[in-house]
């Protein structure tokens, strides 16, 4: 199998970055180069850039990216990579992916006695040589400043909603669906407008996300619908159906078939398999069971001001309205808690919980009342 690695070069204009550390659409436009040479079937880099943009280039780039900013030592090892590769893309200027039809100014693939005399242009690299085994590559268009606020975000979009459409992916409005260079996107799920996928985000097959949701770094399985919603670093298994209007912070692991309604916030929490969290409740620092009900206005009381503590509740509880869980807390197993409870205290599994102030009724009070005054 023929290997292929691609050569790219980080210009800086003057004491700025390099134009490729700019984001397009949240994401550096490093990201969206990398991901595009590896359409073409690069599987190594090697990239040259300025010593104070190296940290910011290696998170664009695959961990095991070979990178030159001076020295006669790295020059050799450039010239180790070009002369592992059987193939080289070579990049002398900042690109941007576009079309299949654009024809790149400053790309080119580079193979057979061309590819060898690259080692000979250290440690810079920004020539290409010419000559037999020297052909263009398409699909890039040339990054500038100007390009970079005017039509390199439009090409983005663009080039991110055809791919998911060619993939079985059903982008309903293409203008208002953004979609970063790292995300994917299962066969037969439908992207709403409003739509904003970023960052490392894996979204399954058969879903409906949208309309105006936000997921960033997520893994969701297949056949999940999350509407209006956010969501933040974290899973979300198979079946599973989010919002109207939930917001999941960073470090939840929403399990299958769970419902996550409106008004509803999780955060640095695992939900089991089929449990309803349906309204206006924050669940934060909490272990929930399977098929646990939380009723409207339950909160997880998971902070004292000093630290954070958490809350486990087991397998078929019934959480009543308007709970308050004081953590460190545990509620058993098909325990249940009595609405308008504050529960300080274990509550042992299928026991009932009540925590609340006996009801006082004053009869005719308020024509006593207009009677004093």
């Amino acid at each position: 199998m023929e290997s292929m690695g691609a050569v790219v070069f980080m210009e800086r204009e003057g004491e700025a970055p390099s134009l490729l550390l700019e984001k397009v659409l949240f994401d550096p436009a490093a990201v969206w180069l990398a991901e595009a040479l590896k359409e073409q079937g690069v599987t190594r880099f090697l990239v040259v850039c300025h010593a104070d943009d190296r940290v910011a280039a290696a998170d664009c780039f695959p961990q095991d990216t070979l990178f030159i900013t001076n020295g006669a030592q790295e020059a050799a090892r450039s010239s180790a990579f070009l002369n592992e590769m059987d193939t080289v893309i070579h990049l002398t200027k900042p690109l941007f992916p576009a079309g299949d039809e654009d024809a790149a100014q400053g790309a080119v693939r580079v193979s057979g006695e061309a590819r060898r005399a690259l080692q000979g242009m250290q440690p810079a690299l920004t020539e290409t040589p010419e000559g037999e085994g020297v052909s263009p590559v398409k699909g890039f268009v040339p990054l500038t400043r100007d390009a970079l606020y005017e039509e390199i975000p439009a090409i983005a979009q663009a080039r991110r909603a055809t791919q998911l459409c060619r993939a079985g992916v059903r982008v309903l409005d293409a203008q208002s669906t953004f979609v970063g260079p790292a995300v994917t996107v299962g066969r037969g799920t439908v992207l709403l407008p409003g739509t904003i996928l970023r960052g490392k985000t894996s979204i399954g097959a058969d879903c409906e996300i949208g309309p105006n949701t936000m997921i960033r770094d997520c893994t969701v399985g297949s056949g999940v619908t999350v509407n209006a919603s956010q969501l933040n670093e974290s899973i979300v298994e198979d079946g599973a159906a989010i919002g109207p209007f939930a917001y999941v912070r960073p470090h939840c692991h929403v399990g299958r078939e769970v419902k996550v309604g409106d008004f509803v916030e999780l955060k640095n929490s695992v939900i089991g398999a089929g449990t309803k969290i349906s309204h206006l409740t924050y669940v934060g620092d909490a272990d929930v069971g399977e098929r646990v009900n939380f009723g409207c206005g339950t909160v997880t009381v998971n902070y004292d001001g000093d630290g954070k503590f958490r809350t486990v509740i087991g397998d078929d509880a019934f959480i009543g309205c308007n709970t308050n869980l004081v953590a460190p807390v545990q509620v058993g197993a098909a325990a249940y808690t009595a609405a308008g409870s504050t529960i300080t205290q274990d509550v042992p599994p299928q026991s009932l919980a009540i925590a609340r102030a006996h009801q006082t009724v004053k009869k005719q009070w308020k024509n006593q009342r207009r009677e004093r005054k």
